[in-house]
């Protein structure tokens, strides 16, 4: 395993990621999610997304500032 920054997009992909192994593991020995269980994952995949798009929109902020100076 490897360190990331917190807060980086490559700690929101790592995330999302594991998710999805867990979902897939559910998804063999169960049928169905409960309701909670799928708002809580959709909640907090909505949440990893939002940051990553706050991630994304800084570093296009500093591209263009960089691009600015140059």
């Amino acid at each position: 395993m490897f360190d990331v920054e917190k807060g980086s997009v490559e700690e929101a992909i790592m995330i999302l990621q594991n998710l999805g192994l867990k979902v897939n593991e559910y998804e063999k020995t169960n049928s169905m999610i409960p309701v909670g269980n799928y708002k809580e994952l959709l909640e907090f995949t909505i949440a990893v997304a939002r940051k990553t798009s706050e991630i994304t929109d800084t570093i296009d902020e500093m591209m263009e500032d960089i691009e600015a100076r140059l």
